[in-house]
């Protein structure tokens, strides 16, 4: 290579490029489900109603660890990475054509 020259326009080197966003966005998916999927300590919750002299207890309140809401976050980023990278692919695709 002289001074000067250009090497970014390899064709190997323009695939790997291209590749590489995809790649991170789809880790990023599998690392978020992983997260999500791992198991987890199961935790008790009740609350005492003073005024009833009733115990509260129910099965659909869901509290998240920040595992899991690190997991979500990884999957929507992933998700929304591929969507922009493939909307990108697409609008050189059309160009390029027209």
């Amino acid at each position: 290579m002289t001074m000067g020259e250009d090497n970014t326009n390899r064709p190997g080197l323009r695939r790997l490029r291209s590749l590489l966003v995809p790649l991170f966005a789809a880790a990023a998916v599998a690392t978020g489900l992983a997260a999500v999927l791992a198991p987890r300590q199961e935790i008790g919750w009740f609350a005492y109603a003073p005024l009833s002299n009733q115990t509260f207890t129910s099965d659909t309140i869901v509290l998240m660890d920040s595992g899991a809401r690190t997991g979500y976050l990884l999957i929507a980023v992933g998700l929304l990475t591929l969507a922009f990278w493939l909307g990108y692919r697409l609008g050189l695709r059309r160009k390029a054509a027209s």
